[in-house]
């Protein structure tokens, strides 16, 4: 008789108290439509401060395959999803968000290309229920972030996706303290194939992501694939000390063969202040990139665990 599979779910919760309840009833209703596949789900409980913790507990009581990893704080999503990463002990992972956006039914989808040889297997964000602002700005974030760092990320691709086991142990052998997840997962090479959805409204609660935690998002995905930022100020160099050698070249020019003395205060005021923006701007991204080797030398846990609930530590 062959062996089931099993498959882990790794969820993230961060103050989602509204949407507990019905996320563990699709979880439970999904585990039990699928007899052919072992099914456990990792809800990892991100430092909320509602009573998100005290919903889980309540609704995977005797519930062997619903297993709960309670953080100190909140270590941001990524955190949180590398935290149950390291957890997982199956053939595969499937990651998802505890807001109820992203259809459960996509994952019969996802194990059914995972079973053809896939490794990696992720939801297409095709139409969103946001503004056109959020959909045109996750559209220009991808076109950047390939233009500077010469990868190829999937266009709008989500972190609802399934994961084989070897990609799961290849991300837990990263020590980084800032995982980009969504760019890691690519990055490792392994077989991929986007599958495009339509992402739901929110059941409840408010969303977390504003404009400065896509922000964030956004600049950490950039100066973790790209050292473009650096080479732009090499190449700012270059281009300010032609300007400079032409302009020098444009006022001498004036002065030995049409005797005119530019007046130099207001040209000078412009010049400097064009200067000190630009000097200003080149140490802002020095200082990314210094933080980052920062946050990496102090070395502290990437999470902190302040209880279990079916997992070993």
């Amino acid at each position: 008789m062959t062996k089931r599979k099993k498959i882990s779910f790794v969820i993230p919760l961060y103050n989602e108290a509204g949407n507990v309840k019905t996320l563990i009833k699709q979880l439970k209703e999904f585990f039990s439509s699928h007899k052919q596949y072992f099914f456990e789900a990792i809800l990892v409980e991100n430092g909320s401060t509602d009573e998100t913790f005290t919903l889980l507990k309540k609704y995977t009581r005797q519930q062997k395959n619903l297993k709960i990893l309670q953080l100190s704080k909140n270590f941001g999503c990524d955190g949180g999803i590398a935290a149950g990463l390291e957890f997982v002990k199956a053939d595969a992972a499937v990651i998802m968000m505890a807001d109820l956006q992203e259809p459960i039914e996509l994952v019969n989808v996802f194990i059914n290309y995972w079973e053809k040889g896939y490794k990696i297997v992720y939801g297409v964000v095709k139409k969103r229920p946001t503004g056109i602002l959020n959909r045109y700005s996750s559209e220009i974030y991808y076109h950047l972030l390939n233009f500077l760092s010469g990868q190829q990320f999937p266009p709008n691709a989500s972190d609802f996706r399934l994961i084989d086991q070897q990609v799961v142990t290849t991300l837990n052998q990263f020590k980084e303290q800032n995982k980009y997840l969504r760019g890691l997962i690519i990055w490792t090479g392994f077989s991929h194939l986007g599958v495009p959805f339509v992402r739901k409204k929110r059941l409840a609660e408010k969303s977390k992501s504003n404009l400065k935690t896509l922000f964030f998002v956004a600049f950490n995905g950039i100066f973790s694939f790209s050292y473009f930022p650096l080479r732009f100020i090499s190449i700012l160099g270059i281009i300010l000390t032609l300007i400079a050698f032409l302009l020098a070249g444009f006022y001498l020019g004036l002065f030995f063969y049409l005797g005119r003395v530019v007046p130099g205060f207001t040209t000078l005021t412009m010049l400097m202040l064009f200067l000190f923006g630009m000097l200003f701007f080149v140490l802002g991204i020095i200082s990314e990139y210094l933080a980052r080797i920062y946050e990496e030398v102090k070395q502290r846990p990437r999470y902190i665990v302040k209880s279990t609930q079916g997992l070993k530590i």
